[in-house]
């Protein structure tokens, strides 16, 4: 059955229910029963039953569960080993104002330049250096989240690009230029989502673009009450109070050793596998004997801190596993399908950039998924480039901008999630309050994909 514009319906009210009552779980679940109901009617319960079945037996969603409860144990373990507050002790001699605390976070973010949801992990240690500088807590979740994966698609060996060589090597018009790496590197230039992300989210950093919007409110907020979180944070951050101790040379050294073994194993091992989830399992167990020689934890203490770990996880796991199910759910009904016929009559070699681009971003955020959203655009976008030639870094640089867009600013998907909970903010408030800098980030791009559709 063709559904046509009614496949914009659920999106529609995900975003609509989401905005009206700050619950992210609630307009998912919303928008999966709808799309059953428009698919099956009055037997939409059974096929509704078969969907749960489905994602939770896919591969992406065992890798995302298993992979968001370990990063649980291993921030945990980070924590309690006192590693977070050894670190935090080292940065509060660069972080000596609140302009250079949200700097220095940005600047973390070029260094863990490779995966998007280490980046995350890394600066979500700062929560105590913003907390300090009476920094809304919204402020480093969207720098955070800004510098992530919009940073990730300009390096060409990152997870990122790994996924997209992998996709474009399958079209013969794209390997037919060269090897892959080399038409991925001449396509960086154009993702313009991910240059103007940085560079919107510097300006920001260095209060040039003043806070926008809920940000506002927040900074309005903070100043005036030093409240730097809504109500609905306040239970992710009930533990941390009365936990600053003083640190003695010894504690210190420890505790830095704690941090920095844990995370430079990581990055490492995630620079050279390209597999995140095997490089955490490692370090996990790299852990464990570290800590233990150290004397730092007891193996019952690392036990219980990593079930606490899995538990801080639990509403990131439901919120992406019910993303899944929505992913799953549009497509049944049609809408990237949708989408894609609407843009097809516009396209020409000069508007098939923009349109791309477009037709990425809006697939992306309707269904919160970022690499998975492309793909059906990919299968069209690339043939049609080369019969049209169009100039195909352009358009392949369009398609990745579209879904780090998507990945940036979607208020359910899987990173922006796992921004909220690693900065401990909850994820409506972390996605409305940076939603502003995104749409200036995507008006930008689009005006630069219009220009040099035209221009090169």
């Amino acid at each position: 059955m063709e559904l046509g514009i009614l496949t914009l319906l659920p999106p529609i009210v995900i975003i609509v229910v989401a905005m009206t009552t700050k619950k992210t779980t609630s307009s998912l679940l919303i928008g999966v029963l709808l799309c059953c109901i428009l698919n099956y009617g009055i037997h939409f319960l059974h096929p509704f039953i078969d969907l749960i079945y489905r994602v939770g037996t896919n591969e992406d969603t065992v890798w995302i569960i298993a992979f968001t409860a370990l990063f649980g144990c291993f921030i945990q373990l980070i924590s309690e080993s006192g590693g977070q507050r050894a670190f935090i002790h080292v940065m509060e001699k660069l972080a000596t104002s609140p302009k250079k605390t949200i700097v220095l976070s940005w600047v973390a973010g070029l260094i863990v330049f490779f995966d998007d949801f280490t980046s995350v992990l890394i600066r979500g240690m700062m929560t105590k250096l913003y907390d300090k500088h009476k920094i809304p807590r919204a402020m480093l979740a969207y720098i955070t989240d800004a510098t992530a994966s919009p940073l990730c698609i300009l390096i060409p060996f990152g997870t990122w690009a790994v996924f997209y060589q992998s996709l474009f090597s399958g079209y013969d018009e794209v390997t037919s230029l060269g090897p892959v790496m080399n038409t991925y590197i001449e396509a960086i230039p154009f993702m313009f989502y991910g240059w103007a992300s940085l560079l919107v989210s510097l300006l920001a950093a260095l209060n040039i673009i003043r806070p926008l919007g809920d940000m506002k409110r927040a900074y309005e907020r903070a100043n005036d009450t030093g409240v730097l979180f809504g109500k609905e944070s306040e239970a992710l951050n009930a533990k941390d109070k009365g936990t600053d101790r003083p640190m003695n040379q010894k504690t210190l050294v420890k505790g830095l050793i704690c941090f920095f073994v844990p995370v430079l194993l990581l990055i490492v091992l995630a620079l050279v596998s390209m597999d995140v989830l095997f490089s955490v399992i490692v370090t996990l167990g790299v852990m464990v004997l570290l800590y233990l020689v150290l004397r730092v934890m007891s193996w019952k203490k690392m036990m219980e801190a990593s079930m606490q770990g899995v538990v801080s996880m639990t509403s990131m796991s439901v919120i992406v596993f019910m993303a899944y199910m929505l992913k799953e759910a549009i497509t049944d009904i049609g809408l990237p399908q949708y989408v894609i016929s609407l843009a097809q009559p516009v396209m020409g070699p000069s508007i098939l950039p923009l349109v791309t681009f477009l037709a990425c971003v809006v697939l992306t955020f309707t269904t919160g998924s970022n690499w998975g959203g492309t793909v059906g655009v990919t299968a069209i976008v690339i043939p049609l480039a080369a019969a049209l030639g169009a100039n195909m870094p352009l358009v392949l640089a369009a398609i990745v901008s579209g879904a780090a867009f998507g990945a940036h600013v979607c208020f359910y998907t899987d990173v922006t999630v796992f921004t909220s909970t690693i900065t401990k903010i909850d994820n409506q408030e972390h996605a409305i309050t940076q939603f502003p800098y995104g749409m200036i980030g995507m008006l930008v791009s689009a005006a630069a994909f219009f220009v040099c559709g035209f221009v090169i």
